[in-house]
């Protein structure tokens, strides 16, 4: 019998190696795994913030990690929506909360009742009935226990970048992790297989399986035979990224901010000491200098500093897993920035990962189903971020008309059909956004349901307004007593925020 996997060598650098140590070493040390971090020189400036999904939480309880340590050290703000503003002209911002699924089994999707009255005449729009969404008009955080078993939000965070990879790596020495930190000087190669690392200090570095965190430098899967990068810039034309800070806001919100503009879009993603601001957009468009000059008019906010700008690379491996290499992260999947998925793409791969780690080492037949996985998982993320650009109602401006006209992925488009025809979203398997997620950003985009489910005329009118009034009560009154994002922190700060787009 082949013997078990007994060492592994993360190859990377920042959050994406030291969470992928981290939970391998969390989850297999005890069984006699060895786990080798090798960390190559950081990308991560100063300037740089993460904004994170609700499901981070997840992955920090799995890892032991306090969170009152992480909103410390990382300076970090809870955040329970993005707001996204000027994505269609003269239209109103729309939120992209992170309300929870009501429990399965139970009642249809609000929605449902929600499209019906909206088609009958009803002009009060599906955020005022999102518990996430109206904690982030008052900001604040959905986290008091809820009387209603059908009304739950939870939050994400916005994280200081470099501290928060600190913190990561902190964790991970000491939870056991070997660390190296000479760097990589060559990647021994046998046809699509990795013999071993020889480190820029000469030590040299076998394992039975190589994981490549490296980003978009592919560091190690890049250098197999079979690697193939299958680019998404088709759908996700935004190419490069601008990082700079501002003052910190008077008031915290309980949101990020997202503003369009003619060539890609401007986030502000406040902290507790200062606010990050991102913009992120097409070279072809609007060229650096410029982008430098107007980010602080869009975003209406002074900014200081050096400003950082990097490229981005959209798209995915074609394989993620090659003979004895992972990819994890954007070695595996790159995308853009928005809706706050620079971790999610890790933790996705992560837990991929764990659920088919090789039983022995050798000729890893579980490589098939994490390729499987991967690509569903990116390409739902995928289209979720496609959704933004392409279905966008910025009407006479050329670089957005352009993207308009693009033909969608073939997921996007089934699901804007099928929430078209019937406020329906159909979902894939591992996807990273649930259908309210979807609905919201579907009607953000000016998809309108013509339609609903037809069980809901089973519902007398005067209940069906009944319920619609009753949502509408319960959403406002529990919003209102929830902490605000300063009583949650424990600062004291009475000057009202001022968020505009």
């Amino acid at each position: 019998m082949t013997d078990r996997v007994q060492s592994v060598a993360v190859v990377g650098r920042d959050a994406p190696l030291w969470l992928t140590a981290a939970a391998l070493q969390r989850a297999l040390g005890r069984t006699g795994l060895r786990v080798h971090a090798v960390e190559l020189d950081t990308r991560i400036a100063e300037v740089d913030v993460y904004a994170a999904l609700p499901s981070l939480r997840g992955l920090h309880r799995l890892l032991g990690l306090d969170e009152d340590l992480v909103l410390r050290v990382c300076r970090a703000v809870p955040m329970v929506a993005q707001r996204f503003s000027n994505w269609a002209k003269g239209a109103p911002p729309f939120l992209l909360a992170y309300d929870d699924e009501p429990p399965p089994g139970g009642d249809l999707p609000f929605i449902q009742y929600w499209a019906k009255g909206m088609i009958a005449g009803l002009r009060v729009p599906i955020g005022d009935f999102s518990l996430g969404s109206a904690c982030a008009r008052l900001n604040n955080l959905p986290i008091a226990p809820s009387e209603s078993a059908g009304l739950s939000a939870s939050y994400g965070y916005h994280l200081d970048a470099p501290a928060y990879c600190e913190l990561i790596k902190q964790l991970a020495l000491r939870l056991g992790v070997e660390v190296s930190g000479a760097g990589v000087r060559n990647v021994d190669v046998e046809g699509d297989s990795i013999a071993g690392i020889e480190l820029a200090d000469g030590t040299r570095i076998a394992a039975d399986l190589y994981i490549d965190a490296s980003g978009s430098e592919a560091r190690l899967i890049g250098r197999l035979e079979s690697a193939e990068f299958d680019s998404w810039g088709d759908w996700l034309p935004c190419d490069r990224m601008l990082a700079v800070s501002g003052p910190r806001f008077p008031r915290l919100p309980a949101f990020s901010q997202v503003s369009a503009f003619d060539g890609g879009w401007v986030g502000l993603f406040p902290l507790q000491d200062r606010t990050p601001l991102i913009a992120v957009y097409n070279s072809t468009t609007v060229g650096d200098q410029d982008v430098i000059a107007r980010a602080g008019v869009i975003a209406r906010m002074p900014i200081s500093g050096d400003a950082v700008v990097s490229e981005l690379r959209r798209g995915i491996q074609r394989f993620p897993w090659i003979g004895n290499c992972i990819a994890i992260g954007e070695s595996a999947v790159a995308l853009d920035p928005i809706d706050a998925v620079q971790l999610q793409v890790t933790h996705g791969c992560i837990s991929h990962l764990m659920s088919v780690f090789p039983a022995t080492a050798g000729e890893f037949p579980e490589a098939e189903a994490y390729n499987r996985s991967i690509h569903s998982f990116g390409s739902n993320l995928r289209d979720f971020q496609a959704a933004h650009y392409l279905l966008n109602r910025r009407f006479d401006d050329p670089f957005w008309d352009r993207l308009r006209d693009s033909g969608p992925p073939p997921g996007l488009e089934r699901k804007a059909d099928m929430f078209e025809a019937r406020a329906l979203v159909p979902l894939n398997d591992d996807e990273s956004f649930d259908e309210q997620r979807w609905s919201a950003l579907l009607l953000g985009c000016g998809v309108v349901p013509q339609g609903y489910d037809p069980r809901v005329d089973a519902l007398a009118d005067q209940m069906h307004v009944a319920k619609v009034q009753g949502r509408l009560r319960e959403v406002a009154e529990l919003a209102r007593r929830m902490p605000s994002v300063e009583q949650f922190l424990g600062l004291d700060q009475p000057a009202a925020a001022q968020v505009s787009g």
